[in-house]
């Protein structure tokens, strides 16, 4: 079936003269990741071959032969997953000090956020006066400005014990899950430049962003 960007995968499309999986493993490489681990699922045979060519940093790789969700898209990875780890999406661009991230980091997992008038299709958070997190509202369904989820996470190994497969989404299970059983989420306000790039005009937007 051919998506908004035709049959090419979203994360090969083109920004600037390179590809968006270039630009995000370049970002992680400058940021001192040392080892990444992707999930593929459409065209997958596509960026395996890419990433063979192009990688900076090593790479594992998941292929999901029927998704498995942005939490569940983890548990492949759980033997990997032994120690606090930064999870990035794919479609999310960003200028964001990673180390800085890390350093904030408070309980279970901590969200980097933003706050916009603009909520619409994101997910939003609401916080205590501690930046714990107390809801999470999923896309669509937050007719209020406020704290919008930046798609950056830093998340200890035992996030993995409420992704329950054989789907399980972050928005609409894993945080409400979390939440509901008392585990601390950390929201930190970022002032970065973050945009999410899931349709190609949001990444023809970041393309004259970054000047590319």
């Amino acid at each position: 079936m051919r998506g908004a960007f035709g049959n090419c995968p979203k994360i090969l499309s083109p920004l600037g003269d390179r590809t968006l999986l270039d630009h995000q493993l370049d970002y992680l490489a400058h940021e001192g990741v040392g080892e990444i681990a992707v999930n593929l699922h459409h065209r997958a045979d596509a960026v395996l071959e890419h990433l063979r060519r192009n990688s900076p940093v090593p790479v594992r790789v998941s292929v999901e032969e029927e998704l498995l969700g942005t939490a569940g898209a983890l548990l492949p990875f759980a033997d990997f997953l032994d120690e606090p780890f930064v999870l990035l999406y794919g479609d999310v661009i960003t200028d964001l000090r990673l180390a800085d991230l890390r350093a904030r980091h408070a309980g279970l997992a901590t969200l980097a956020c933003y706050a916009s008038a603009d909520v619409q299709g994101k997910g939003v958070l609401e916080v205590d006066a501690d930046q714990r997190v107390t809801s999470f509202v999923e896309k669509g369904r937050s007719p209020l400005p406020g704290l919008v989820n930046a798609g950056i996470h830093v998340l200890d190994p035992e996030i993995l014990d409420y992704v329950m497969p054989p789907f399980a989404d972050f928005g609409h299970d894993v945080w409400p899950a979390t939440i509901g059983a008392g585990a601390t989420i950390s929201a930190v306000l970022v002032d970065a430049y973050v945009k999410d790039v899931g349709t190609p005009e949001a990444l023809a937007e970041a393309e004259r962003d970054l000047g590319l």
